[in-house]
């Protein structure tokens, strides 16, 4: 049945091979159930497999996007360093500080000797700055699965975080009429954003609901899903701005109509030290 003034496009013509929602849809039916199992697996190995490899292809992206844009960071380097910051906190922490002043230090002697343009200062920022935000943000969540209950909270966060992705995406593209920032997102929309945020709360509530246990209250839950919601919004905005600065609409075209793994790790990288933050304050 049609509502007066909300024409819906045919069922059929939704799961179309090539439609926005097949090309969406695909890439995260395969992918969430491997990432939530993975979630609850151990730090040692797969953590140290799977998010180093994140970080090694998602900071890769944003490499790729800056070579093309007409800068030329050390991204070899950079690529070691993002894998390393995502991997060692968790489980050298000692190692990593040393493993980050290296590369700040091996940067710069570079841009300093072998660098042959003029503006090498700002390519040798450019090399650590792909690293910090990709590799520092996704270490996190080895942090997060290291605490007492981390798988829940791991899966806790990545479900929240895609509930607020998903309905603010659909609210947004059905109902979103007030621009949230047009100046980095013009498609982001604040009744997008309520309705995302609003998932994610309900979400937690229905875990602490179903999932009881000590640390998982009602109030902790909520408050995780609240924050997850801002911190992933704020994630997606500042990735947008980015590529935006760099005249790029996705970072790749990994992932179909998903573009590239660090569009779809945006929003997770802001939520990651978010959550890890806010479960040391309230002991979860």
């Amino acid at each position: 049945m049609r509502l007066p003034g909300f024409p819906l496009p045919p069922l059929g013509a939704a799961f179309t091979p090539g439609s926005p929602l097949w090309r969406r849809g695909l890439p995260a039916v395969i992918l969430a159930p491997l990432v939530l199992w993975v979630a609850a697996r151990d730090v040692v190995p797969a953590y140290l497999i799977v998010v180093g490899l994140l970080a090694a292809v998602a900071s890769g992206e944003l490499y790729r996007l800056l070579i093309r844009a007409g800068y030329q960071p050390f991204w070899l380097l950079g690529l070691l360093l993002s894998v390393g910051l995502a991997i060692l906190p968790a489980t050298a922490p000692t190692l990593a500080a040393h493993v980050q002043a290296a590369a700040v230090f091996g940067a710069l002697a570079w841009a300093a000797f072998w660098h042959r343009r003029g503006r090498g200062l700002l390519d040798w920022a450019l090399t650590l700055a792909p690293a910090l935000y990709v590799g520092g943000l996704l270490g996190y969540f080895p942090l997060l699965r290291l605490r007492p209950d981390g798988g829940f909270w791991v899966q806790a966060v990545l479900g929240s975080t895609w509930a607020a992705d998903i309905a603010a995406y659909g609210v947004g593209r059905r109902w979103g009429r007030t621009k949230l920032a047009p100046s980095l997102s013009p498609g982001k929309s604040v009744e997008g954003a309520l309705a995302g945020a609003g998932a994610a709360v309900l979400l937690a509530a229905l875990l602490a609901l179903v999932f009881p246990a000590g640390g998982r209250s009602l109030p902790v839950l909520l408050g995780l899903g609240l924050l997850v919601a801002g911190a992933g919004l704020v994630g997606d905005l500042v990735e947008s701005f980015v590529k935006r600065q760099l005249g790029a609409k996705d970072s790749s075209g990994l992932l179909l109509g998903h573009g590239g793994l660090l569009d779809r790790l945006d929003s997770l990288l802001g939520a990651g030290v978010v959550a890890y933050f806010y479960l040391v304050a309230v002991g979860g």
